[in-house]
C-alpha cells in the first residue's frame, strides 16, 4: 500500500510505500524511514477519509 503525503526530509509531496512487516512509512524520494501506527488503514482514514 501507498499513501501520499509531504515527506519532512524532503520538504515535497511523496509517495510513501506502507511497510507492514515493519511498521513503517518509506519515502520514495529519499528512502527514509519514520514508524507508523500498527494497523496502516485505521491511520489512512484519520489522515485522508475527510478528504476523499
Amino acid at each position: 500500500m501507498t499513501i501520499q503525503m509531504t515527506c519532512p526530509w524532503c520538504e515535497d509531496e511523496l509517495a510513501f510505500l506502507v511497510d507492514e512487516a515493519a511498521d513503517e512509512l518509506v519515502c520514495s524520494g529519499c528512502a527514509m524511514r519514520m514508524q507508523f501506527a500498527p494497523d496502516p488503514e485505521v491511520t489512512y482514514g484519520l489522515l485522508y477519509a475527510s478528504a476523499a
